[in-house]
């Protein structure tokens, strides 16, 4: 028996009873067969189940430190398991297999909670080794709440959701609920001081920002009792920008809202040197009186700075800027582009670009002219189609110069009766907007 195949929880005996336990959900016997065989053969504990209605089954009666579930499966998928595992068995990791994987999809799981989007056919060394780092993840992720009840003064409630580099904790201390993030330990060195580099920058540009539509940083440190840094957060009471387009019912005035505030807090991060790089729906909170709270600054960068992340790609594709792909320089036009996205997304509920790959949908963003948003939303008001036109410019001189300059031109919107001085400056406002014919 090799030691570098097995798992065993530290501080366990060394005995097969204590070995990780793994669950197997796919509908294909084959598939199931594979895993379970090549599972067992690195001394795993395994159960399978051909559905997701079999799987809660046999969750119910018994423990797993992982789970390997098929996205696509008869009845619930694995997209719509993974936040029932998730929101039921929060220590329990999801690794989500597929035979049709896409970019976009496995940055959408993992944001719900996924270790990892696998896609298939998976070799067996490939199966060991996020595997293994999916279950020293779990172990390290945070405390056990059986043992370990606080972290730093905090009192832990439940998890409020994980990803690969971090886990969100609902805290309590002094009658006050808090958000707290702490940083996952991974299964080598350099991907734990790459996610620590990444984790420090986070703490460190959220203390910097006090602003009314960004989610406010209280306080940051380290776990002396396992050496992990976490930083506190206040705890927003709401639904992300997402679920409202997904809904439709935000009203015409609701949307230019939010437009408003996002583009208020676009303009005070970037006034204080910060690029977000990552703005979309799920990023962007709306508490119950629809204020604006943008989060997630994982991926920012600070200009002018070193700690920047290299080599990696950043953000989510469907809402990148055209220069984004290719590691070419970003600017602030670039959050504006995606800023538009999103914007074209909120009035018209569809995304401006599309694609069934990367390719697809980085052709799409640099070249296609995305359908007129009056023909998708009829009632949507002319000057905010003028405003996203020149937001989803190509080329980034013709966008925007700033953020500000957005809420400038929506605030100087052309109806009939404005003054000329109005109508001029929002002439000069949209100087080389791109139209949409």
């Amino acid at each position: 028996m090799s030691g570098t195949k097995r798992f065993v929880l530290p501080g366990d005996s060394d005995d097969c009873d204590d070995c990780a336990s793994i669950l197997v959900v796919d509908d294909e016997e084959l598939v199931r067969r594979f895993l379970t065989s090549a599972l067992k053969e690195l001394d795993y504990t395994v159960a399978a189940a051909e559905n997701c209605d079999k799987a809660k089954e046999l969750l119910a009666t018994e423990k797993f430190n992982l789970i390997l579930c098929d996205v696509n499966l008869p009845g619930m998928s694995g997209d719509e398991f993974l936040p029932f595992c998730k929101s039921n068995y929060p220590s329990t990791e999801i690794i989500l297999i597929t035979g049709n994987p896409g970019i976009d999809a496995a940055v959408h799981a993992v944001k719900k909670g996924a270790f990892d989007y696998l896609p298939k056919p998976i070799s067996i060394e490939t199966l060991q080794n996020r595997v293994a780092a999916a279950l020293v993840g779990a172990d390290r992720q945070g405390p056990d709440s059986e043992h370990q009840s606080t972290v730093a003064g905090y009192k832990i409630l439940k998890t409020l959701g994980s990803g690969s580099m971090g886990v969100v904790f609902l805290v309590e201390k002094e009658g006050m609920q808090y958000a707290l993030k702490m940083l996952r330990a991974d299964i080598t060195d350099e991907v734990s001081q790459r996610n620590l580099k990444r984790f420090s920058r986070e703490a460190d540009i959220l203390s910097g920002l006090n602003h009314p539509n960004i989610v406010r940083f209280l306080e940051h440190g380290i776990w002396q009792e396992k050496n992990i840094p976490y930083f506190v957060m206040e705890l927003i009471s709401g639904q992300p920008l997402s679920y409202h387009i997904r809904t439709g019912m935000l009203t015409i005035k609701e949307k230019i809202s939010v437009m408003k505030q996002v583009a208020s807090a676009l303009g005070f991060i970037h006034e204080h040197g910060v690029l977000h790089r990552d703005i979309k729906p799920a990023n962007i909170l709306l508490t119950s009186d629809y204020v604006v709270k943008i989060t997630d600054f994982g991926i920012a960068r600070i200009t002018n700075s070193e700690l920047t992340i290299t080599q990696e790609s950043l953000g989510s594709p469907a809402y990148m800027s055209p220069e984004a792909f290719g590691g070419s320089d970003q600017y602030i036009q670039s959050d504006i582009f995606s800023f538009g996205t999103i914007c074209y997304e909120l009035f018209t509920g569809q995304k401006p670009f599309d694609g069934d790959d990367i390719a697809e949908m980085m052709d799409s963003i640099r070249n296609e002219r995305p359908i007129e948003p009056i023909q998708l939303a009829p009632d949507i008001p002319p000057y905010i189609q003028d405003i996203l036109a020149k937001m989803l410019a190509k080329r980034p001189e013709d966008r925007f110069s700033s953020a500000n300059d957005i809420i400038q031109a929506m605030d100087h919107q052309h109806t009939d009766g404005t003054s000329g001085i109005t109508s001029r400056l929002l002439r000069v406002l949209l100087l080389k907007r791109p139209t949409w014919r």
